[in-house]
């Protein structure tokens, strides 16, 4: 690991980038373990997967975090708000649909 600061080259520059990269991924790999673990969680309490209450929590806390390091905290927001939806729908996918959101529930 080298900081940016000492970076002499874009060669060490790019490599660089690509090692933080490498690990943002395996922490993305991290964080979808919670979320397909999720649903086994969900089902017996009869939690939804889409809650929107948490929904906002873990949006403002992106947004939080981006701030607190300087980062644009519209970029992150609109970075989690995608992943979010996506971890919905990977928990929907495992959950079936009698644990979807009232508003989503066929009329069967």
């Amino acid at each position: 690991m080298k900081p940016a600061e000492a970076c002499q080259s874009m060669e060490e520059l790019r490599l660089e980038i690509d090692r933080v990269d490498g690990e943002l991924f395996d922490l993305f790999a991290e964080r979808m373990s919670y979320i397909r673990r999720a649903p086994a969680l969900k089902a017996p309490s009869g939690i939804p997967a889409d809650v929107p209450a948490r929904v906002d929590e873990v949006v403002q806390n992106a947004r939080a975090h981006a701030e607190r390091r300087g980062l644009d905290p519209n970029l992150f927001e609109t970075i989690w708000r995608a992943l979010i939806a996506h971890a919905i729908s990977v928990e929907e996918d495992a959950l079936g649909p009698s644990e979807r959101r009232e508003g989503e529930r066929s009329s069967d």
